[in-house]
Formats: C-alpha cells, sequence, structure tokens
C-alpha cells in the first residue's frame, strides 16, 4: 500500500501544472482626450477698422468660398461678430456655420465661439462653458471670457482672474470691452466688493464707446460711491446720469436716487411712491420698467399697501417673466418679494396675506427664488404662523425633495417639524428616513432624533419613542422622555421627570411650560402622591392661569366633606381629561 501511495504521488509531480490562470481584467475604456486649450483670440483684427467694409469682404468670401473654406469664412463672420459684441447677429451666424457640416477642429472652434457669446449675454448656468471647463492658467483672452462667464453667478471664482482680465481688455474694442466691463461690474456692484468695482470703474473711464454714453458710467460711480458710504458723493452721480433722459442706466439712477434719498430720510414714503409711480407710466414699455416696478412694489411693502405690492409682484412675472428681460425681472421680482416677506413677518399671526401670495403668486415665487429656496422657506415659515399648514408641507416639500447632503436633511427636519406640528406623526417620520444620511453636523443630528422621538410619541409608540431618546440629554430630551413616560402610564416615574425637568430649565434661566407644568401634577395625583399634588397646587396655580390648564388644580382639591363633589367622580373627569390631552397632543404652547 506504501508503494502504491509512492507511486501515485511520483505521478502527480510528473502531471503539468493545470492551476487555472486569473482571468484577465476587462479591459478598461479609453478616456477621451482632453479638449486642446484655447488659443488666444486677435478680436482687434476680427473686427476691422471699417465696420461696413469689413462685412462686406466677409460676406464675399462666404459667397464665393466651397466646402472646408465656405465653413472658415462663416467662422469668420462669426469672429467680427463677436469682436463687434453684435451678439444676436453671432448667434445667427454660428447656426448657420453649424449648418454647413464642419469638420471636427472647426465644430470646435464654434463652441468656442458659442460659448463666448453666452458669456456676453449673461448665462445663469456656466459650468458647461468651456472657458469655465478648462484651466485658464495665465492665457489673457481666457480670463477675460472665464471671469465673464461666471460673474452674473459666481463673483468669487470669477475674480480669481479679474487682474489678467482687465489687463487684457484694453486691448480690446470698444464696443465688446464696453460690454464685458459692464457685465463685470455689476456682478462686483451685486456682490458688493468695492475694490474690485474700483477697479472696473477706472477702467471704464478710458473706454471711447458709444455704449459709455448712456450714465452708466456715472451709475456705477454712484454705486461705488454707495459701497464707500458716501451719499451725497452717490446722489451727485446719479443726478448725473438721470440728467441724460435716454437710455436704462440713466433711469435706472434715477430709480436709485429716489431709493437713496429714502433711506437717508429726505423723501418720505408717500414722496417715493408718488415718483416710482411716475417714473413706472413714463417708461411703460421700457427696458428699466423692471426696476421701477420693483422699487414701487417695495415702497407699497414698507407703507403696509400689501395688496398693491402683491399685485405689482405679479405683473413683474406675468409681463416679463416669458420675455428676453425674464432674468431681470426675476431678479427685481426677488427683491420684491424679500420686502414683501419682510412686512409680513413684522404683522401679527393670522393674516390671509401670506395664503394669497402663495395661492395666486405661488409659480412666480418659485420662478423668483435662490437656488437655495430661502425665500420659499421664509413664505413656509409664514404660513406655518398663520395655520395654513397644509400649504407650507407642500412648499417644504418641493424644497426637500430637490435638495441633497446635509441640506436635504435639514430641510427634512424642518419638514418633519411641520407635520408633527400638524398631527401627522407617520409622515414625519417617513420623512425622516427618507431625508437621513450620515456625515450630518452632530447638532442636526440631535435635532433630528429628537425629531424622530417625538413623532413616535404622537404615533403612540411610547417604547420606540423612549429608545430613541437614550443618550440624548438636553431639555428637549427630558420633556419628551416625561412625556413618554406619562403616556405609559409609568405616574411615579413622569412624576420624577417632571420634576427633574423644571429644575433643569430653572437652572439655566428658563421655566417650564404649563403643559409640564400640568403633567406633572397630573403624574403626581395619579400615583396617589396626595403631600405632592397639594403642593403642586400651592406653587403653580399662578402659572396655569389664563391656560387651558386653570381648571386643574381645583380638581385636584378634595370635595367638601358635605359637598356634592365624590372623589369617584373627580377621578373619572381626570381620566376623561387624560384622554382628550392625549388626541390633542399637536395642540403646543399655551393656550
Amino acid at each position: 500500500m506504501r508503494d502504491s501511495i509512492q507511486q501515485t504521488l511520483r505521478q502527480l509531480e510528473r502531471m503539468p501544472d493545470r492551476t487555472p490562470n486569473p482571468a484577465t481584467q476587462a479591459a478598461e475604456p479609453p478616456k477621451p482626450p482632453a479638449p486642446p486649450p484655447i488659443a488666444a483670440m486677435d478680436l482687434a483684427g476680427w473686427a476691422g477698422e471699417d465696420f461696413n467694409r469689413k462685412r462686406e469682404v466677409l460676406q464675399a468670401a462666404i459667397e464665393t468660398a466651397r466646402g472646408r473654406a465656405r465653413v472658415e469664412a462663416q467662422i469668420a463672420l462669426v469672429r467680427f461678430l463677436l469682436a463687434r459684441a453684435m451678439d444676436e447677429e453671432g448667434r445667427a451666424a454660428l447656426e448657420t456655420a453649424g449648418s454647413l457640416s464642419p469638420a471636427p477642429d472647426q465644430r470646435y472652434a464654434l463652441r468656442i465661439l458659442g460659448d463666448a457669446f453666452r458669456a456676453l449675454d449673461r448665462e445663469d448656468a456656466p459650468d458647461d462653458n468651456l472657458f469655465v471647463q478648462l484651466p485658464a492658467g495665465a492665457m489673457p483672452d481666457h480670463n477675460v471670457w472665464r471671469s465673464a462667464a461666471l460673474a452674473p453667478t459666481r463673483w468669487a471664482a470669477a475674480k480669481e482672474g479679474l487682474p489678467i482680465a482687465l489687463r487684457r481688455l484694453l486691448d480690446y474694442p470698444a464696443d465688446l470691452r464696453s460690454r464685458l466691463l459692464t457685465t463685470l461690474a455689476a456682478a462686483a456692484d451685486e456682490a458688493g466688493d468695492s475694490a474690485a468695482l474700483n477697479l472696473i470703474v477706472l477702467e471704464m473711464i478710458t473706454v471711447d464707446s458709444a455704449g459709455m454714453t448712456d450714465g452708466r458710467l456715472d451709475y456705477f460711480r454712484g454705486r461705488l460711491a454707495e459701497l464707500k458710504a458716501t451719499p451725497d458723493a452717490a446722489l451727485e452721480r446719479y443726478d448725473a446720469a438721470a440728467a441724460l433722459r435716454r437710455g436704462p442706466f440713466a433711469r435706472r439712477a434715477e430709480v436709485r436716487a429716489i431709493e437713496l434719498r429714502r433711506g437717508l430720510g429726505r423723501l418720505d414714503e408717500d414722496g417715493a411712491i408718488k415718483a416710482l409711480e411716475a417714473l413706472r407710466f413714463a417708461w411703460r414699455g421700457d427696458d428699466v420698467e423692471t426696476d421701477a416696478l420693483a422699487a414701487l412694489g417695495g415702497a407699497y411693502a414698507r407703507s403696509g399697501r400689501t395688496d398693491a405690492a402683491l399685485d405689482i409682484f405679479g405683473l413683474l412675472g406675468r409681463r416679463f417673466g416669458a420675455t428676453a428681460r425674464g432674468r431681470d425681472a426675476l431678479t427685481a421680482g426677488r427683491s420684491l418679494l424679500a420686502a414683501v416677506l419682510d412686512r409680513l413677518e413684522q404683522s401679527p399671526p393670522g393674516g390671509l396675506y401670506a395664503l394669497a401670495l402663495q395661492a395666486r403668486h405661488g409659480r412666480l415665487v418659485t420662478l423668483a427664488d435662490t437656488a437655495d429656496g430661502r425665500l420659499r422657506r421664509r413664505l413656509a415659515g409664514l404660513l406655518l404662523r398663520d395655520g395654513y399648514g397644509v400649504e407650507a408641507t407642500r412648499i417644504l416639500h418641493a424644497l426637500t425633495e430637490r435638495a441633497t447632503g446635509p441640506r436635504r436633511a435639514e430641510l427634512g427636519a424642518t419638514l418633519a417639524r411641520a407635520l408633527i406640528d400638524g398631527g401627522r406623526e407617520g409622515e414625519a417620520l417617513d420623512v425622516l428616513a427618507r431625508t437621513g444620511g450620515a456625515g450630518l453636523e452632530p447638532e442636526l443630528a440631535e435635532r433630528r432624533a429628537l425629531l424622530r422621538a417625538d413623532a413616535l410619541l404622537g404615533d403612540g409608540d411610547t417604547v420606540r419613542a423612549l429608545d430613541a431618546l437614550r443618550g440624548l440629554g438636553g431639555a428637549e430630551a427630558a420633556r419628551l422622555r416625561a412625556q413618554g413616560l406619562f403616556a405609559a402610564g409609568e405616574w411615579r416615574a413622569a412624576r420624577t421627570a417632571f420634576a427633574e425637568l423644571a429644575a433643569e430649565l430653572k437652572a439655566t434661566g428658563a421655566e417650564p411650560t404649563a403643559d409640564d407644568l400640568a403633567l406633572q401634577g397630573l403624574s403626581a395625583y395619579l400615583a396617589g402622591d396626595a403631600d405632592a399634588t397639594r403642593g403642586f397646587g400651592d406653587a403653580e396655580r399662578a402659572r396655569l392661569a389664563g391656560t387651558r390648564w386653570a381648571g386643574l388644580l381645583d380638581a385636584f382639591a378634595p370635595p367638601p366633606a358635605d359637598g356634592p363633589l365624590r372623589a369617584e367622580s373627580v377621578e373619572r373627569d381626570l381620566a376623561a381629561a387624560s384622554a382628550l390631552d392625549r388626541l390633542a397632543r399637536g395642540w403646543r404652547g399655551p393656550h
């Protein structure tokens, strides 16, 4: 047997190795080559010295050329129109060039020119713009167009290449230079960047262009003076621009002068409204009408004429929202909407204006709001304050579904709070489950845990609610824990928990709510602690006066020996009150 085993082993040693080869890994798909860098632009040469003659030469070249040369001739025309800042004609020429079957390198050149026209037109979403996607380095023209593309929406990023861009702009044709400097100046003004605006204004002074004779230089110098807190100098510049009586910047200066004089107390609210109403009708159909309407609506809101302010807001969206001036109208509408919300937040609760704003102009509010939904959140808060929980939760639902990351978790917490207060604890639990995530800030994570415990408690799941509160500290966690023990019928533990909550609140300078005190007294009574019940009544009677618990202390008092009350009837009343209290858990705070 030993010989047989040894022979088998020798045969196995002589056999070839049949170990399977490791599976060859699938080859990764080749990455597409990176786009070539954007070459320098000869904008002065593209524009030419004589507009009519240059254009005739370019048109003649297009008519005589064929094939690839015809596309090159069309690209030359597009470059000419870009250098002359003729954006509408340039976009039409781009479409014509794209229909001539350009080669790949020609398509790339057209893509660059198209992105330049998009930057010239102040596009809202520049992330797919080649000037934004590709690193600019020290390429002067690339920095110019990158800053122009980013300026309207991301000024901090646009500002990075501003020194290179301003030096390069000195060599650009006057009309194009004027357009680009205006875009940069408007962005710096909106961001409140006085240092950058000062540099841009200094270069605007050197521009010799018809585009600079419409008051824009004086307007931006006035804005710069405002940023430097010199209102008298600003008014001087605004008045100089307004004296031209033509062009959007002259009229914007007039609007801004009215607003500034009102802010300085040199013009009362009624006077400002009369002046703005005159401008509104004098400039009907003008490019600046959106600014005049927004300023007029803001004046209406400040003076308490909320109906008129809402009408102006609706007019901005309906009349201009679908036009070429839609973006400016919505920007103006955003400032007006903020003024209306400021006014509503100062008004007493219970009004109808917040509901009217959402019902009549909800779509326009969405269009005018910023990407982070700040204005819609304020409107939802007003609706909740005034008792319109359904409309508020609709807004918060929409904001939550579109949000991502920590912001989604925060919005989910806000929505869950609104749902719990509305007695919709099951929906709140679902929202908290769908909007959670790892890596949240400790404060936000604790807030969401407390909301989950509150929702479980309101949904009748006392055991899971108490389990969710494990490890959580603070007054809110102590309050929920005490309420959970009360709901579970643990009267002695609940009495102790409410007493500890009251002590903790008083140690921090706060006071327990009427609900806290009443439930503490009920727990003591139901636990059979007559001394604690008697002491509670003597100490806290004044605190419960005027709330829904005002009659509780009378129920605690023992019936007179010869009176009509019996202990059994009082116990039945207290049991009924406890049951009703559980049904009314959505009723928060003293009433």
